[in-house]
């Protein structure tokens, strides 16, 4: 706070100070002026470009800009505790990297730099704050994310839920009676007298021949068409429309419902982990920065 308190009394003090620039914000000892605030407004679609994660939107306002500015402060104080410290040598690697794949020289890098309207020292620390948040992520939020392999199928089926090659495999149960002796006026309704004869034991006596079998676990890919289309079209923990064959009634109680691993799910696998992962990690992010917040003197002056 020392260095707050003595530019507040500078300006306070001086009777021939003038004031340049306005505080925007503080946090701890670091101070975050609004013409800084300004610039990185100026500057944000390249920043888009080196630090995506961090600049999520094509516009922010001003208050944005400052909680991100002490953010980034929060996740370089964390950091330091845990050990890990990006160095200047670490940055200028990656800059040569960088310069290595595009196939650019030093000059060749300002000029483009500039093209952007960025310097090198702004280019230099924002990509400093980068390769920050990719350790924040990796080390701090990373664990707290879990993703499950069915939820991976769930988005995955989602996503292709029209395609005509998603396969299950099926957890299920028979519940079958001679044909003869359904009522046709029973017929639509067959399935609810199902459901509530599996969830109260109480079945009408003119249905009390009924038998249940389990059938174990199927592969959709195995069984005929006709029969795989029933299975895919009913949820799971339901009962599936009638299916009749050789004189006998069958109504298919799903007990589970998995997607089956084909190549076209693990082929986007990775995809599909990395879309949950970053919307889950945001959340659980927020949820850091606003417990971690109350651990510093934070002050917004906009």
């Amino acid at each position: 706070m020392n260095k707050l308190f003595f530019f507040i009394l500078f300006i306070a003090t001086s009777s021939h100070a003038v004031i340049l620039d306005k505080i925007a914000g503080v946090i701890n000892d670091k101070i975050f002026t609004l013409s800084e605030i300004k610039r990185i407004k100026q500057t944000v679609p390249i920043r888009q470009e080196i630090a995506p994660f961090i600049y999520t939107k094509n516009n922010f306002t001003h208050s944005e800009i400052l909680k991100l500015m002490q953010d980034s402060f929060i996740i370089q104080d964390k950091l330091s505790e845990l050990g890990f410290v990006v160095s200047d040598d670490s940055v200028e690697s990656r800059i040569n990297e960088t310069q290595k794949g595009l196939g650019l020289n030093r000059n060749e890098l300002l000029k483009f730099l500039e093209s952007k309207g960025i310097t090198f020292n702004e280019y230099f620390e924002l990509l400093r704050n980068a390769m920050q948040y990719s350790i924040f992520q990796r080390r701090i939020i990373g664990p707290l994310v879990t993703i499950t392999d069915q939820e991976l199928k769930n988005r995955y089926y989602k996503l292709n839920q029209n395609n005509k090659a998603l396969s299950f495999i099926y957890k299920v149960y028979d519940f079958s009676i001679a044909e003869s002796k359904v009522q046709n006026a029973d017929y639509s309704t067959f399935p609810q007298i199902l459901e509530r004869y599996k969830r109260t034991g109480n079945i009408p006596q003119i249905y009390s021949d009924i038998e249940t079998n389990d059938l174990g676990k199927l592969s959709g890919e195995d069984l005929p068409k006709e029969l795989s289309d029933l299975l895919k079209n009913t949820e799971e923990k339901s009962f599936s429309d009638l299916y009749i064959k050789d004189g006998v009634i069958h109504s298919f109680y799903i007990e589970s419902k998995d997607l089956s691993e084909s190549s076209d799910f693990l082929k986007n696998r990775n995809m599909i982990y990395n879309q949950i992962f970053l919307e889950r990690s945001k959340k659980i992010s927020q949820s850091w920065f606003d417990r971690e917040r109350i651990n510093y003197y934070i002050l917004n002056n906009l």
